[in-house]
């Protein structure tokens, strides 16, 4: 866990890279939230809120007397939001800083084609 954002939302987004790493999939029982509140030390109100939010937006679902289960199209739907940000946010929050440095675009290009085949 980390300062810079509220714990509910680091929850939140280990979860989302569980389902989009495989390690969740479509239908399958997610960690509870009594084992959430173990795991990341955090109050079992915290865990609600990102289940709870999870579920909200259709990531999650309630399999009732079993648990949280992971709603089909999540792993779709988590994909495209999170392409969204990186492409929106990060990506010009990256340009403008190297702007501020004067590195071109052709450096960017040059570094992320390293970035790519690291062992060349």
């Amino acid at each position: 866990m980390n300062d810079t954002q509220p714990i509910f939302q680091q929850i939140m987004e280990r979860i989302e890279s569980d389902i989009i790493t495989g390690t969740y999939q479509t239908d399958e029982l997610i960690i509870s939230t009594t084992q959430i509140a173990k795991v990341y030390a955090v109050n079992h109100t915290t865990a609600v809120k990102a289940i709870s939010k999870l579920t909200d937006a259709g990531i999650l679902y309630k399999k009732r007397g079993i648990g949280m289960c992971v709603a089909k199209g999540a792993k779709e739907k988590i994909s495209a939001r999170r392409k969204d940000i990186f492409l929106n946010q990060t990506i010009s929050a990256v340009l403008a800083e190297a702007k501020t440095l004067g590195i071109t675009i052709e450096d960017l290009i040059s570094e992320l084609k390293k970035g790519e085949h690291p062992h060349d």
